[in-house]
């Protein structure tokens, strides 16, 4: 008999974890698991395959009481060979109802999708009572090296790296009639379009005729547009929102580009890589450094460094620079596959 497998996540939209349990489980099914993924908010937009049970249609229909009461008899009623835990968990009393109460007696593996820690553990600073929120058998996979040795430094904590991977689609490349660099993710603050349209703005692309797309949702959507406005790039900077064809923009971009505050083990650098796309990003932590080949399949700028990253771009321009890393990333073999990937969440799930 499959193994039944849940895949527990926020929800199926917007993010990169979001999308690597989209992922995950169409791997799973394809190798003969019982794959039923939970979401803890209505809001679904990746292809998946397997079972799906909307907590998130759950919750807007009863009380916090009664909605807890249900998630918990559905996991008992379930009977899940193991838990793969892939959600944001902040909230400290919530995290420790659900390990005393919810999934106390399942196997539970903890995925960690960020360096910042307290993403995945409430009250970090306070270990031992950050380690209250999780259960007794159970095991941590980091999406990243660095995130790994943070855990062990601030929590004690040993855990596994697996690397994120896309999938492999067919996918046609969106015509334009301008050539354009990409961004992809969600509009907050810790992602910093801001930075990014600023030093669009200040390097040689604007000139060159080359525009900024900005695909995703989020809070910092109007204050966004607002500095478009304000500084009159209206055609040449464009907040396109959340497209599912996002794919085929990144295929035709000159190149993905990435200045957030902090990640994780980013999806859009290794499904840009994918899609023969170069990379330009910030070496934050992390995951950038665990991606970028610099000179190779994309440039790997020094952290934060605004007047770096807007040379890193201008590059684009030098059509001889630009030339030879596309060659160089037309050679390049990614590590980042499912075919590399899946046998070690088979061993997880197997162990």
């Amino acid at each position: 008999m499959a193994k039944k497998v849940c895949l527990l996540i926020d929800r199926l939209a917007s993010g990169g974890a979001e999308k690597m349990v989209a992922n995950l489980s169409q791997s799973l099914v394809d190798n003969n698991y019982d794959v039923t993924i939970v979401i803890m908010r209505d809001d679904v937009k990746y292809d998946f395959k397997g079972q799906l049970y909307n907590f998130g249609k759950i919750k807007a229909s009863h009380t916090k009481y009664k909605a807890f009461q249900l998630f918990k008899a559905y996991f008992k009623a379930q009977k899940f060979d193991i838990i793969i835990d892939h959600r944001v968990r902040m909230h400290w009393l919530k995290e420790l109802l659900f390990a005393k109460f919810v999934f106390r007696k399942f196997r539970v593996v903890y995925c960690v999708h960020h360096f910042d820690l307290s993403l995945y553990f409430p009250l970090v600073s306070v270990p031992f009572l950050a380690k209250q929120t999780l259960v007794s058998n159970k095991q941590i996979v980091a999406v990243s090296k660095m995130a790994k040795e943070e855990m062990s430094r601030q929590l004690g904590l040993n855990s596994r790296v697996i690397y994120n991977y896309p999938i492999k689609e067919d996918v046609s490349e969106i015509k334009l009639e301008f050539k354009y660099i990409i961004a992809i993710g969600r509009l907050e603050k810790i992602k910093q379009f801001d930075v990014l349209i600023e030093a669009y703005k200040t390097s040689k692309l604007p000139t060159n005729n080359i525009n900024l797309l900005i695909f995703g949702e989020g809070s910092q959507s109007d204050y966004l547009q607002s500095i478009i406005t304000e500084n009159n790039l209206e055609e040449l900077v464009s907040l396109k929102g959340f497209d599912v064809n996002v794919a085929s923009y990144l295929k035709g971009a000159q190149a993905l580009v990435m200045t957030s505050k902090s990640e994780g083990f980013p999806m859009v650098l290794i499904e840009a890589i994918q899609h023969k796309t170069p990379v330009i990003s910030f070496d934050c932590k992390s995951g950038p450094s665990e991606i970028i080949e610099h000179g190779i399949n994309g440039i790997l700028v020094e952290d934060q460094k605004k007047a770096e990253f807007v040379a890193a771009i201008n590059k684009l321009t030098d059509e001889d620079f630009y030339s030879k890393l596309v060659d160089n990333l037309e050679a390049y073999n990614s590590p980042f596959t499912e075919e590399n990937t899946i046998q070690q969440w088979i061993d997880v799930i197997e162990a």
